[in-house]
């Protein structure tokens, strides 16, 4: 069964639904994953992860607030021009960060996690959010795993990350063009040995390969 989170925001309710997975509690305090889904997918998928990640973090998988049509949630609308381009709204996007951020805040309260601890997960546009989210509050996150996304424009970008990354992308992605990780992310890479970034002969998809150097990544950056 989903929990529910309830907090107010500008004066008007919002609810969240979410998946948990508690840590064994060596402390008072858990450390914690927070694992957001992508567009038209639910928080059950990237909850299927829970059994992988280590005992001692709770994990956290929490559910876009928009239903859609044919199933499954987003985080903002996402529509297609007549080329086949995606259009979204980057003030749609913002609000998304903006309801992710108090949604971190009040399951960090609610379930006792290590505010200093915190490892966001996101696939696809909680990718994107992702990067969005630690640019914008980078005292909020340790670990920043982003698979299949892209920072975009409109994030500012600090030339160095106090927050660990590890991203990830396939070459073959017919969602999300390559091209799009490889002129926002390898830059930054290039600058910054806090940021793992690799490529994978896949879709819009994790591949065992990727998962598994994900893994092991979290393993050695492991507190």
């Amino acid at each position: 069964m989903l929990e529910k989170i309830t907090f107010n925001s500008i004066n008007k309710a919002k609810m969240l639904e979410y998946r948990i997975r508690e840590g064994i509690r060596a402390e008072q305090a858990t450390p914690a994953f927070i694992l957001v889904h992508g567009y038209g997918s639910h928080a059950d998928d990237l909850f299927s992860f829970a059994p992988h990640l280590p005992e001692t973090h709770t994990v956290i998988s929490i559910q876009a607030p928009i239903s859609l049509d044919f199933g499954g949630y987003a985080w903002y609308p996402i529509s297609f021009e007549t080329e086949g381009k995606l259009k979204t709204e980057v003030s749609d996007a913002w609000k998304a960060v903006d309801l992710i951020t108090k949604t971190i805040d009040t399951l960090i309260e609610k379930h006792t996690l290590n505010p200093k601890d915190i490892s966001y997960l996101g696939f696809s546009q909680g990718a994107i959010l992702g990067w969005a989210f630690a640019f914008t509050y980078p005292n909020k996150v340790r670990r920043l795993i982003v698979l299949s996304g892209f920072i975009h424009e409109s994030v500012s970008v600090t030339s160095t990350t106090p927050f660990q990354v590890f991203a990830s992308h396939g070459t073959n992605d017919p969602v999300i063009s390559i091209d799009l990780p490889r002129t926002s992310i390898l830059p930054l890479q290039k600058a910054n040995p806090s940021i793992t970034y690799n490529e994978y002969p896949e879709g819009h998809t994790l591949s065992q390969q990727n998962f598994m150097d994900m893994l092991e990544w979290i393993s050695k950056t492991n507190l």
